[in-house]
């Protein structure tokens, strides 16, 4: 109904945004099998999606995933306004900086970078052509308060910091 903000993971990214959590290779005899389909299909045409990757590498943003599990724009697009009307895909954050599809053909747009990294650095670890803008600006950081919220009540346990080194 378009009414949840999804959060999930991607193995592989396109400039579009269909992810894959299935399989890397041919789906007939993959190279390596991963979660499956899931929910991806559904959420990404159902709800607003935004993904999380915690290694912003070539191997994971890539031209073209191997199986699409979530669909992108284009794919959206494809299916027609009745079965994309609550298709969003909203961000992509990464341990670089933060993407979007805030572009006429809804392709990947470099929105921020992250404290102490470069546009250059975004650019090399992507394995296609981003979108960027003439001024990039760095990712804000945390409030003293958002802070406090994500150590002492959402995470005081640090697993956190586990997957993303702080």
């Amino acid at each position: 109904s378009g009414r949840r903000h999804v959060m999930m993971g991607a193995t592989q990214i396109d400039s579009f945004g269909n992810q894959n959590i299935a399989c890397i290779g041919d789906f007939e005899k993959p190279k390596a099998q991963l979660l499956g389909m899931r929910g991806a299909p559904g959420n990404t045409i159902n709800h607003t999606t935004s993904f999380w990757i915690p290694d912003h590498t070539t191997k994971c943003f890539v031209k073209k995933v191997d199986v699409v599990s979530g669909v992108g724009y284009d794919r959206a697009r494809a299916l027609g306004e009745k079965s994309s009307r609550f298709h969003e895909i909203r961000r992509v954050v990464t341990n670089l900086g933060v993407l979007d599809f805030n572009t006429p053909d809804h392709r990947m747009r470099l929105a921020s970078v992250h404290p102490g990294v470069s546009v250059a650095t975004v650019v090399e670890n992507t394995g296609f052509e981003l979108v960027i803008p003439l001024s990039v600006p760095e990712t804000r950081l945390p409030t003293a308060e958002e802070l406090r919220l994500l150590r002492e009540e959402i995470d005081p346990n640090g697993i956190a910091s586990k997957e993303v080194k702080v």
